[in-house]
């Protein structure tokens, strides 16, 4: 039987449709965000197109969770903390300047001292460590969505799912096999009543406990660490879990068919159905990682999804701020195609100027030592051993 760990030794432990999926998750969420800060969000969400707009973050999640497995098993847990730090941290740094110091004074409605002294600039500063702020002084107000940069959102979920992948690594669960499998399903089966518990906190407990708890179990972002330890899991049993792509037809086609006859709403407060569809899209997300998918021309040169996901509402909040006539009807898709090639532009920057040089860095100091077989020393190799564009990701 082919198995997911067979599919990947065929490309010598690196499945190359990760790379696809990478580009093509980051690309979605950019038009589904084109929707969002048009004010076309509710249109897209009582569309077919609502399980898709759902479904992009988790599999961006679980993809994550599934690449840095392999070397969290053969990392020492401090060495892996400055791996992903130094794969994440520069491009979050350089695109909180760039917003903070370009883009703010250049489109504020306040007086320049005013923006530069105020307390809402300098707590911008703090999404920088996770502590995730929308707002600059008086930029993008008469916006639909007055946000800087929503795309953030995710920062605080990504430093937690480390934090709990850097304490399986401590306690030695990381390298027991059955174990992470067996906690990921009891987590699965306490989130339904975790889920449910947190619904009825709503509006009712304004304390920093019950903000935690809806914030983990109820709300969107209640769908991401799940998906990132599933990730994991079917890391740890490639060799067990079989490689099928009718299996992946079938759960696209099954997707299709809820996006077409479920309600957005209701499929997403039933927490039974969420427990269902997350092991099923991490399924697909990896049988797409592992599989042969066609090389994107000008994308093999860097890892550039991570600064499409980072990058882009900050442009298209440009545009829509100096060109606000030509989003506001019926041709306000079109704005993707007027902010795709900017963010492009600042990815490729970033990846070259930023984000490959840190790494290139990082691998003199922390990746000691690269397997000569098996899929972990491959996975999250450094630049000189694999091309850039096979680093591991960041996630969306």
């Amino acid at each position: 039987m082919k198995t997911i760990g067979s599919a990947l030794d065929e490309h010598k432990g690196f499945g190359q449709g990760f790379d696809f999926l990478r580009i093509f998750l980051a690309t979605a969420i950019i038009a589904s965000h084109v929707a969002q800060l048009t004010g076309h969000q509710e249109l897209v969400r009582t569309s077919g197109f609502w399980l898709l707009e759902y479904m992009l973050v988790p599999m961006f999640f679980a993809l994550s969770g599934f690449l840095v497995a392999g070397s969290s098993m053969r990392l020492s847990p401090i060495n892996f903390v400055l791996n992903r730090t130094a794969r994440i941290v520069p491009a979050l740094v350089v695109d909180i300047i760039f917003a903070a110091l370009l883009i703010g004074p250049l489109v504020t409605t306040q007086p320049i001292g005013a923006y530069f002294q105020s307390s809402i600039f300098f707590s911008y500063f703090l999404n920088i460590i996770g502590w995730i702020h929308y707002a600059l002084p008086g930029v993008f107000e008469s916006n639909p969505l007055p946000e800087v940069n929503g795309a953030l959102w995710t920062v605080p979920f990504e430093i937690g799912c480390y934090v709990v992948l850097t304490a399986l690594m401590v306690t030695g669960a990381i390298k027991k096999p059955r174990l992470v499998p067996l906690l990921t399903c009891a987590v699965l089966i306490a989130w339904i009543p975790l889920r449910v518990k947190s619904s009825q906190m709503v509006g009712d407990d304004p304390s920093p406990m019950a903000i935690l708890a809806t914030n983990l179990f109820l709300f969107r972002g209640s769908l991401l660490w799940p998906s990132f330890l599933i990730g994991i899991v079917f890391y740890q049993l490639r060799n067990s879990v079989p490689f099928s792509k009718w299996i992946a037809v079938a759960i696209g086609i099954a997707a299709i068919f809820a996006s077409v006859f479920a309600n957005a709403e209701v499929a997403f407060a039933n927490p039974t159905f969420c427990v269902i569809a997350l092991p099923l899209l991490g399924y697909l997300t990896v049988t797409i990682g592992v599989s042969t998918m066609p090389r994107l021309p000008g994308f093999g040169t860097g890892d550039y999804s991570y600064g499409l996901y980072l990058y882009h509402v900050p442009f298209l909040q440009l545009l829509i701020h100096y060109f606000p006539q030509a989003w506001s009807g019926d041709a306000w898709w079109t704005l993707f195609f007027a902010g795709f090639p900017l963010a492009l532009t600042a990815a490729v920057v970033s990846w070259h100027v930023f984000e490959h040089p840190v790494l290139k860095f990082r691998s003199s100091f922390v990746i000691k030592h690269r397997p000569e077989s098996g899929v972990g020393g491959l996975l999250d190799a450094p630049p000189a051993n694999r091309s850039p564009s096979a680093l591991a990701p960041r996630t969306a």
